[in-house]
């Protein structure tokens, strides 16, 4: 798959969005403990953390919910079962907002554990929206593909995470529809 990394932190998002890949069938994570180790590598849980079957289900359920709210980076319209999840996530994670003594801030989750690490990833999405990153990460439009991609098109129009791969399938496949509704 083509990637198009986004910047700073928000690229953990986009990485934990592709944690499953639809069009492969391929998942990433695949038990608690690989959902351990992917969330310890990225500092959002401490390696020993124990996971357990309705932590991974939270998880999958919240990145499942992201890459539906991602749609909205296409189309502008939110979808309000993925809103609900996200919500519900926050509200698990309890977001506090954190003052440092060098005058900095920073939105960070009280609890530890699965809500923590889901509430790290959330402040990167908040903080990506309050930057203006986050309307750049989309969902390939390919419905067998909805890879996580960071559309660096000056116009902001990027539909599909590679042009080469996703792009040319649909754009041959509107062809082929285009062609076979003239000839009927």
């Amino acid at each position: 798959m083509a990637t198009k990394d986004a910047p700073g932190r928000l690229e953990t998002v986009r990485e934990f969005v592709n944690t499953t890949d639809l069009e492969g069938g391929t998942e990433d994570l695949a038990d608690p403990a690989t959902l351990r180790d992917w969330l310890a590598a990225r500092d959002l849980v401490a390696p020993g953390t124990e996971l357990s079957p309705a932590d991974l289900a939270r998880a999958v359920e919240f990145r499942e919910a992201l890459r539906d709210a991602l749609v909205a980076n296409h189309d502008g319209v939110n979808d309000p079962h993925a809103l609900e999840a996200i919500n519900r996530t926050a509200a698990g994670a309890r977001l506090v907002v954190r003052l440092a003594p060098d005058g900095s801030s920073s939105l960070e989750p009280e609890g530890g554990g699965i809500e923590g690490a889901l509430g790290r990833l959330l402040a990167i999405v908040y903080t990506a929206k309050a930057e203006g990153t986050w309307d750049r990460l989309k969902i390939c439009k390919r419905d067998t593909c909805r890879w996580a991609f960071y559309d660096q098109s000056k116009n902001r129009s990027g539909s599909w995470c590679s042009m080469a791969v996703c792009g040319n399938k649909e754009k041959a496949a509107a062809y082929r529809r285009r062609h076979s509704d003239a000839s009927a």
